[in-house]
């Protein structure tokens, strides 16, 4: 059975060792780096290819929000949950940033195993005693932030199609396997919403992310 990979962004060392200790009791997850600010999360993220990253909010140097912002952006298929102690003050901030999961340092060892595999499934977590109004809205908000998160290559991919290039056209072109190719379309199509090529290109085109051969 493939572990899942865990990030721990705190501060605090008696914290990350805490949930260290915890988290490797379930024989599903394996604790990969630890990180006290933004800057060692940024490169222990890139050393590790971690699954979940587990983020404090305030830390040393940016916040854990913006630092959520950078990882989404070097690699979006790296889930967030943001682990705190602040109640909703940062909610909104985190669904913005792309965090897939916001929970309070309170949840139990349990409650935080179960949603370290939720949000690997594709799920949105918010911590029970938030109330199910801010859960439905947290949900919803986070699908959309998530499917905002095209990358390079996505987007590449994208504008080639608007050109009118077939797939296997678009494989030659990025020297890129037509396997590559088949998994970038269903990773940008689940973004975007769509099912198509001609749907992605058209949503693609309305949210400003590519430019159509006629567009001036």
């Amino acid at each position: 059975m493939k572990r899942i990979r865990v990030l721990l962004v705190d501060d605090h060392k008696i914290v990350r060792q805490g949930m260290r200790h915890l988290l490797e009791l379930d024989e599903g997850i394996k604790v990969v780096g630890e990180a006290e600010n933004g800057e060692e999360a940024l490169a222990s993220a890139t050393a590790t290819k971690p699954d979940v990253v587990l983020m404090d909010v305030r830390i040393p140097g940016e916040s854990g929000i913006e630092v959520t912002r950078h990882l989404k952006s070097l690699d979006p298929t790296i889930e967030v949950i943001i682990l705190t102690s602040y109640a909703e003050e940062y909610v909104s901030q985190a669904i913005e940033a792309g965090a897939s999961g916001y929970l309070l340092k309170s949840v139990d060892y349990k409650e935080l195993c179960s949603a370290i595999r939720a949000v690997c499934r594709g799920e949105v977590v918010i911590d029970r005693t938030l109330g199910r109004d801010l859960f439905h809205r947290f949900a919803s908000l986070s699908r959309e932030s998530k499917r905002a998160h095209l990358s390079d290559r996505q987007l590449e991919v994208l504008q080639l199609l608007a050109a009118g290039l077939s797939r296997r056209e678009i494989s030659e072109r990025l020297f890129l396997s037509e396997t590559t190719v088949k998994r970038e379309f269903s990773q940008l199509f689940d973004k975007l919403g769509v099912s198509s090529g001609a749907h992605a290109v058209s949503e693609a085109h309305r949210r400003g992310l590519i430019r159509l051969p006629n567009d001036r």
